[in-house]
C-alpha cells in the first residue's frame, strides 16, 4: 500500500478544525460536560402507587392463623363437615382460576 502526501492535509485539517472550535468558546464545552454528567430519574405517580401496594401486600401474611386455628379446633373435635358438593365446587374453582392465571 503506498501512502500519498495528500492523505496527511485531511487528517490534520480536521485536527484543526476541532482545535479551532475550542479555542472559540472553551466554555460552551464545558457547560456541555457538566450538563452530561447529571443524570436524573423521575417515578411516575403510577409507579410510586404501585410500590406503595407492593409494600402493603407485603405487610399481609400469607396464613390466615385464626382460620387455621379454628379449623384445627373443629377437626380435633371431630366437629369439621363439610358435604362433597361444596368441596368439589371449591376445587374445580380454585383449578379454573389457576388456569386462568397462567
Amino acid at each position: 500500500m503506498e501512502i500519498e502526501k495528500n492523505q496527511g492535509i485531511q487528517i490534520d485539517a480536521y485536527v484543526n478544525q476541532v482545535h479551532d472550535k475550542n479555542k472559540l468558546d472553551p466554555s460552551e464545552n464545558k457547560s456541555d460536560m457538566a450538563a452530561t454528567k447529571t443524570d436524573t430519574v423521575v417515578i411516575s405517580d403510577a409507579a410510586k402507587q404501585i410500590q406503595e401496594i407492593r409494600s402493603q401486600l407485603d405487610a399481609v401474611p400469607d396464613v390466615d392463623e385464626s382460620k387455621v386455628a379454628q379449623l384445627r379446633k373443629e377437626i380435633e373435635a371431630g366437629t369439621y363437615q363439610r358435604s362433597a358438593d361444596e368441596l368439589a365446587s371449591k376445587m374445580i374453582k380454585e383449578g379454573l382460576i389457576n388456569d386462568e392465571l397462567k
